[in-house]
């Protein structure tokens, strides 16, 4: 089932695509071209390299963005900080494409084209990449320079004991709230202990209106996360997967958040219903700033655009609210925390991995600061200037002091994903497709949680031989 296996047949007929590609986009020399010497050899005086080596790297965000985030600015800087190690970079994607920037990748890794680091979107990508030999374990390099890598960075995933990614940003999960609305209906802004129970209460009482002028108290979006929004703070780690890697569905709270999010939508009428999300493609950005819905459950990405009244004009200022916990027995303010996975590798075939470690430490921390436009995973970034960086010049559109509340509890429990089961991927697809029959109407909960399992079931075996 190796991806790898399946790419060496096509890797000869890609190398010379994939070469001519990289060199119109970004200017990039064929690898023979390149300075690759390995980092063996070092200076033993100054520990820099002995001579010049060029490390190749590709993003999967395209140029604009990459000029936004100031990285040509970041490798001039770091170039100069580090003689001897020359650093070229282009996007891998015409547009931010993930997917896209996965296979050109593989095939570029296939067809043994320099590529230095790597970048994983997704925990299973990157455990694949792990089990392949791909990636370089970045334990060994980090001892070498004297760093924990835990103590530097949040969101980091072991695997195996290993460490092998190193996030580029990470999401904390929060609910925006329409404040005007809020204050309209005499509501405080909820407590950090609130529950679900909670949320579902303020989503009847912010819920108005009949027909096409109805304002809906709440907005979830179609991703699987949202069907049982009581795993966050009731299952630590996957909620798919038990720590042995077993199926999880009997966990109570996938029932009952499966339960859950269909009474908001069809007995309360407080959530814009499932139907219409999909039939309409509904986005949960439009309708919270058009004024559609006064309660958004998102990750923290979303902050950014409040400030981009071009696109998404609207008045109101937005507050914040933590992910409300299931129980009471759970801690407030638990929430997912995306980033595991999600973030930059060392590829175990470059010659150069001395130097790419000390490039890849740099670019996830000094180089994710410099532009202040992400959500650094870096514990030492500097929290002022990246929320200046994420929420723009105009600050009147923000309860600051609300965001900086959840955001930076000093009490709030990060829920981080650091384990991939085996057909993780298709058993989510498999239970996105049950669970969206139940929202409609088109089966009851016990034949969606019995279909779900026994879908799963078979393709874990499958999976698994």
């Amino acid at each position: 089932m190796k991806r790898m296996a399946k790419l060496l047949s096509t890797a000869l007929a890609a190398t010379f695509l994939i070469s001519a590609t990289l060199t119109g986009c970004g200017g990039t020399k064929p690898a023979s071209e390149s300075s690759n010497a390995g980092d063996s050899s070092t200076s033993a005086s100054t520990g820099a390299p002995a001579k010049e080596i060029t490390l190749k790297f590709y993003t999967a965000t395209d140029e604009a963005t990459n000029n936004q985030r100031k990285w040509p600015e970041f490798i001039t800087e770091f170039e100069k900080k580090n003689p001897g190690i020359k650093v070229e970079m282009a996007p891998l994607v015409a547009n931010v494409n993930n997917d896209e920037y996965k296979k050109k990748a593989d095939l570029m890794i296939a067809a043994g084209e320099q590529i230095d680091l790597l970048r994983t979107s997704a925990l299973y990508e990157l455990t694949e990449w792990a089990d392949n030999g791909v990636v370089e374990p970045l334990d060994e390099y980090a001892g070498n320079a004297g760093v924990n890598l835990l103590d530097e960075y949040k969101g980091l995933a072991p695997y195996n004991d290993k460490i092998y990614a190193i996030p580029e940003e990470i999401t904390p999960w929060l609910v925006f709230i329409n404040k005007d609305m809020l204050d309209a209906a005499g509501l405080p802004l909820p407590p950090k202990d609130w529950t679900w129970e909670d949320y579902r209460e303020y989503a009847k009482k912010l819920t108005k209106g009949e027909g096409a002028n109805k304002i809906y108290g709440s907005f979830m979006n179609e991703w699987s996360n949202f069907f049982t929004v009581g795993t966050q703070s009731e299952i630590m780690d996957n909620p798919f997967f038990t720590a042995d890697n077993k199926l999880n569905f009997d966990h109570p709270t996938f029932r009952d958040g499966l339960q859950f999010r269909y009474d908001l939508e069809n007995v309360d009428k407080s959530q814009v219903p499932y139907v219409d999300l999909t039939s309409q493609k509904l986005k949960y950005r439009t309708m919270f700033f058009s004024g559609k819905v006064a309660m958004v459950c998102m990750g923290s990405w979303m902050v950014t655009d409040i400030q981009l009244t071009d696109k998404y004009p609207h008045t109101f200022k937005t507050t914040f609210a933590t992910y409300p916990r299931w129980t009471t027995n759970s801690k407030p303010n638990t929430s997912q925390l995306d980033g595991a996975g999600i973030g930059w590798s060392i590829n175990s075939k470059s010659a150069n991995k001395q130097a790419a470690f000390k490039f890849l430490t740099a670019l996830t921390s000094e180089g994710l600061e410099i532009g202040h436009k992400t959500w650094s995973a870096w514990k030492k970034t500097n929290a002022d200037e990246m929320i200046k960086g994420l929420v723009g010049p105009d600050e009147s559109l923000y309860d600051l002091e609300a965001f900086k509340n959840v955001v930076f509890d000093p009490e709030r429990v990060d829920n981080i994903v650091t384990r991939s089961g085996p057909g993780e991927s298709e058993i989510i697809d498999v239970f996105t497709e049950e669970a969206e029959k139940y929202f409609v109407g088109g089966q009851s909960l016990d034949t969606t949680l019995k279909n779900t399992k026994n879908k799963a079931n078979a393709i874990m075996e499958k999976a698994t031989k």
